[in-house]
C-alpha cells in the first residue's frame, strides 16, 4: 500500500528502506543495478518502490555515483535517412543498458560540433558516439583527444586510439561502377560527400579503381565531392547531364538522391531510358520511386548496435587494451534503373 504521507517527490530513499526493512545500502545498491545483491532484497526493494511511488532523482544519483547515464550521440545530418537509420539501430542498444541519448545534429558545421562536444563534457556524458564533418581536422582531432570518457566513431577513421564502425564504402562504389562499366558505360558521374571524410576518400578511391581494372579513363569532369545536401546533388547532377558529352549514367550517394532525381525530371529526362542511376545507401525514396534505383544497401541499423555495443562494452570495463575496427557489410540490390547506354547528342538549355 502506498504511503499516504508523502508524495512520490518527498519519499526518499529512507523510506524505502523502511519500508523494505533493509539498509540504505541495500536500497543503493538495487537502484544502482548492482549484482551483489540478494534476490529475495531486491524483490523487497523493488516493492517497496512501486507501494510508496518512490521516483529516483536522477540528478542526486550521477552526483552520488559518477555517472550521468546519458550517452552524447553527435551526427552530422539527422535528416539524412542513412544517419537517421543509425541512430535508430543505436539507440534501442543503449536504452536497454538504462542509457539516454543526448543526440545533436552539427549540420556539418565545425563550430557547431566544437560546440556540442564541449555541452557533452559540461554535462558529463557517460561516452561519446560521433561522426565528425571533417575526420582530416586536427581541431577535431584534439578536442576527442581531452574526452575522458568512452568513445567511438562512426563512418569515420581518425588518427586517435579509439573504437571505430564503418561501412565498405570502397567495395560499394566499386561494385555499383563496375557494374555501370559492364554494361557499357564510360561517362560515368560520381556524385558524393567531400572527400573530408573516410566515405568521400573511400568511395572516390573505388570508383577510380573500377575504371582503372579496366584500363579506361576516368571521366574526372563528372566527379562531384564538394558538398552533402539535396540541393548540391541536384546541381551536381544537373552540371553532369548537359554538355556535349553528358553523362550516360549516375552513382550517386543516398543524401543526393532526391536532388539527382529532381535535376533529371528538369531535364525531361527518363531512367532507365535516357540514364543509368545507382545509389550508394538504399532508401524508402530508391525502393518506391518508379523505376525503383538499384542500390548499395548498407546495413545502417547494425552500424548503430555495433557502436551501440563497443561503447556499452568500454563502460563495463569489458574492453581489450586494442582498439576495434568492425566494417559491417552490405548487398548489391539490383532494380530496374540501370540499362546499356544509348547514343545521345549534346544536351544544352
Amino acid at each position: 500500500m502506498k504511503n499516504k504521507s508523502a508524495t512520490p517527490a518527498t519519499i526518499t530513499i529512507k523510506h524505502v528502506a523502511q519500508h523494505a526493512g533493509v539498509s540504505l545500502g541495500t536500497v543503493s545498491r538495487v537502484l544502482n543495478r548492482a549484482g551483489n545483491v540478494d534476490a529475495a532484497l531486491r524483490r523487497r526493494v523493488e516493492e517497496a518502490i512501486l507501494d510508496l511511488g518512490y521516483e529516483p532523482n536522477p540528478v542526486a544519483q550521477s552526483l552520488r555515483s559518477r555517472q550521468s547515464r546519458v550517452i552524447g550521440v553527435l551526427m552530422p545530418d539527422i535528416q539524412n535517412p542513412l544517419t537517421a537509420a543509425a541512430v535508430t539501430g543505436l539507440e534501442p542498444v543503449l536504452a536497454r543498458a538504462g542509457y539516454t541519448l543526448f543526440l545533436a545534429n552539427s549540420h556539418s558545421d565545425r563550430e557547431r560540433e566544437s560546440d556540442v562536444l564541449e555541452q557533452f563534457k559540461r554535462r558529463r556524458v557517460d561516452g561519446v558516439i560521433v561522426m565528425v564533418a571533417n575526420d582530416n581536422d586536427e581541431a577535431t582531432r584534439a578536442q576527442l583527444r581531452d574526452f575522458s570518457v568512452p568513445l567511438v566513431m562512426m563512418e569515420r577513421v581518425i588518427d586517435l586510439d579509439v573504437d571505430c564502425v564503418l561501412t565498405n564504402q570502397y567495395d560499394g562504389t566499386y561494385r555499383a561502377t563496375r557494374y555501370l562499366l559492364g554494361l557499357g558505360h564510360r561517362r560515368i558521374s560520381l556524385i558524393t560527400v567531400p572527400a573530408i571524410t573516410h566515405s568521400g576518400r573511400e568511395r572516390l578511391r573505388g570508383f577510380e579503381a573500377a575504371f582503372g581494372d579496366l584500363g579506361v579513363e576516368v571521366p574526372r569532369d563528372l566527379i562531384h565531392s564538394e558538398g552533402r545536401q539535396h540541393p548540391y546533388g541536384r546541381d551536381a547532377a544537373y552540371s553532369s547531364l548537359i554538355g556535349r558529352e553528358p553523362a550516360t549514367a549516375i552513382v550517386a550517394s543516398g543524401g543526393h538522391l532526391a536532388g539527382v532525381i529532381e535535376a533529371v525530371r528538369l531535364l525531361n529526362l527518363s531512367v532507365p531510358q535516357h540514364l543509368s542511376l545507382v545509389t550508394l545507401g538504399d532508401t524508402e525514396l530508391a525502393a518506391l520511386i518508379e523505376p525503383p534505383i538499384t542500390a548499395i544497401r548498407y546495413d545502417w541499423p547494425a552500424t548503430g548496435r555495433c557502436a551501440a555495443e563497443l561503447l556499452l562494452d568500454q563502460l563495463s570495463g569489458g574492453h581489450g587494451a586494442t582498439r576495434q575496427r568492425i566494417i559491417v557489410t552490405h548487398e548489391f540490390i539490383i532494380r530496374g534503373s540501370c540499362a546499356p547506354p544509348k547514343a545521345s547528342a549534346p544536351r544544352t538549355v
